[in-house]
C-alpha cells in the first residue's frame, strides 16, 4: 500500500493543536489541501473478472452515521486505516484533487470526517470545505 507523509497535518489534528485550528482555520486548509489521503472507495464491477489493462470503475465510499448524517472519512496513513478493525478499500487521493470530484457529486453531505477511529479525529462541515476551495 502507498505511504502517505502527512507528519504536519497529524500534527495539527493533535488534540492539542485545535486552539490554533479554531483561531486561524486558514492554517490547517493550506496543509489539509495540500495532502494525499486515503479515501475508502467501492469498485462497482467484480474485481475477479478484470483482466490486465481493464479498468475499474469505483465509487466514493460515505457513510451513514447512526443521527442521520452522510459522511466522508477520510484517513491520513495506513495506521488510522487500520483503526477501523475492519477492511476498507481505499485509494490515496490529492485533497484538493478530491475537493474537485466531491464538488461534482449530486449527493448531500454533512461532514468531511479525517481518521474517523482516532482520538484525535477531526470533522469538516461538507459546506465549508467547498468554500475554502471556492466550490
Amino acid at each position: 500500500m502507498t505511504t502517505l507523509n502527512n507528519k504536519k497535518l497529524k500534527k495539527l489534528l493533535k488534540s492539542k493543536s485545535r486552539v490554533k485550528i479554531e483561531q486561524n482555520p486558514d492554517l490547517f486548509y493550506k496543509e489539509f489541501l495540500k495532502s494525499e489521503v486515503f479515501v475508502p472507495v467501492i469498485a462497482m464491477e467484480d474485481e475477479e473478472s478484470l483482466s490486465d489493462g481493464d479498468t475499474l470503475d469505483l465509487q466514493i465510499g460515505f457513510f451513514d452515521e447512526e443521527n442521520g448524517d452522510r459522511n466522508i472519512y477520510l484517513f491520513t496513513d495506513t495506521n488510522e486505516l487500520e483503526k477501523a478493525g475492519y477492511q476498507i478499500k481505499s485509494i490515496a487521493v490529492n485533497v484538493m484533487e478530491l475537493s474537485i470530484i466531491l464538488a461534482q457529486f449530486d449527493i448531500d453531505f454533512n461532514h468531511i470526517v479525517i481518521n474517523p477511529y482516532s482520538v484525535d479525529s477531526y470533522k469538516i462541515d461538507f459546506d465549508e470545505f467547498l468554500e475554502k476551495n471556492n466550490f
